[in-house]
């Protein structure tokens, strides 16, 4: 059976919230599972997002995936990797 691995992706976003859209670029850890045939994110990081942005809730999706994500004091936070 083979082992799960991980790697460092990188792929367009788009971002949407507080009455924004946007796009962007995503960096996002890639879990891959052979032995079910499955990869997954679990952790994704926003650049070269609009510095124009306001803090508060954001949406991103990439790869057909949506996940939360936070702008706070200017810095883009992963939301715990939640699902939408």
């Amino acid at each position: 059976m083979a082992a799960s691995s991980r790697e460092i992706v990188m792929m367009a976003g788009q971002l949407k919230g507080m009455g924004h859209e946007a796009v962007c670029t995503v960096s996002a850890v890639m879990v891959s599972l052979p032995h079910l045939n499955i990869a997954e994110y679990v952790k994704c990081d926003i650049h070269l997002a609009p510095l124009d942005l306001p803090d508060g809730p954001y949406q991103v999706t990439f790869e057909g995936r949506t996940m939360k994500v936070k702008k706070l004091g200017g810095d883009w936070v992963d939301g715990l990797s939640e699902r939408i």
